[in-house]
């Protein structure tokens, strides 16, 4: 069974927390498909930190557009560089401005 404790509208998707059996799952759907809770992101032990972890996504997944990242499964991707595994980034506790560091310094290195 799966009940929706959390929902947040991000881009053009919305966020889902999910609770199941085994913890809290963090989901991603696009909106133009309501009936799907979407990928799987990351999962969780207690409904808190999936909570914090989907705010801190929808942060980390606008700022990546800007950069030229798109989502696919649990990675961002963006041809010409590695992948950035959700999960990891997540556990990271990155804030938007480190992020924003980073990416800058990937851009960085795309043009030396």
């Amino acid at each position: 069974m799966m009940t929706v404790k959390y929902r947040i509208r991000c881009a053009e998707s919305d966020i889902f927390v999910l609770e199941k059996q085994e913890g809290y799952h963090l989901t991603i759907g696009a909106r133009v498909n309501p009936l799907s809770f979407g990928n799987k992101l990351a999962e969780y032990e207690s409904l808190g930190a999936a909570v914090d972890a989907a705010e801190q996504f929808c942060k980390m997944y606008a700022l990546s557009k800007e950069y030229g990242y798109h989502l696919e499964s649990s990675k961002l991707q963006k041809e010409g560089k590695d992948p950035i595994h959700v999960p990891e980034l997540l556990s990271s506790r990155l804030s938007a401005e480190q992020m924003r560091s980073m990416l800058d310094e990937e851009q960085a290195v795309m043009y030396i």
